[in-house]
């Protein structure tokens, strides 16, 4: 024989022995609830019923954050959806700011790509290979140079 115990809601908490000769405490019942699937069983006084159970459901707010439901009787928002909401598109403005610091990081790239063949020029030790690498990296660097007066047209 077992004791089916509930808490101050109602909400089914565990089974336990129950002893024959004594009537179960007043938050249990002897009679025992059934298991089903996403339900949770609930004590009303009388019987058991059964409210659906929603825990670790996760939903999405129409901003994109997440949330999971931790209460048994926990509701989804009017405004909820189970699916993962797209982001939305950047604008030509989030666009540009994006390619300005890919752009940045290319100047200072192109930068550090510039140092040995000046230092070999400043040394005298520079060869028609460092001559050459430096006008390229200076032709690169005046093409992003113009591309980012472009962008922050756009900015």
């Amino acid at each position: 024989m077992q004791n089916h115990y509930f808490n101050e809601q109602g909400h089914y908490t565990y089974s336990g022995y129950a002893n024959p000769d004594n009537l179960p405490p007043l938050n249990a019942t002897r009679e025992a609830p059934e298991q089903r699937e996403r339900m949770h069983p609930k004590w009303n006084g009388e019987a058991w019923r059964y409210v659906q159970d929603m825990r670790g459901t996760v939903y999405y707010l129409p901003d994109g954050s997440e949330h999971t439901i931790a209460e048994i009787e926990g509701q989804l928002p009017e405004d909820a959806s189970l699916t993962k909401p797209e982001p939305p598109e950047p604008t030509e403005a989030e666009k540009a700011q994006q390619r300005i610091a890919e752009v940045q990081s290319l100047l200072t790239a192109n930068d550090l790509a510039s140092v040995r063949p000046l230092r070999a020029k400043l040394a005298g030790t520079s060869t028609d290979f460092d001559d050459n690498r430096l006008a390229e990296l200076e032709e690169q660097a005046q093409a992003l140079r113009a591309e980012l007066v472009t962008l922050s047209a756009v900015v």
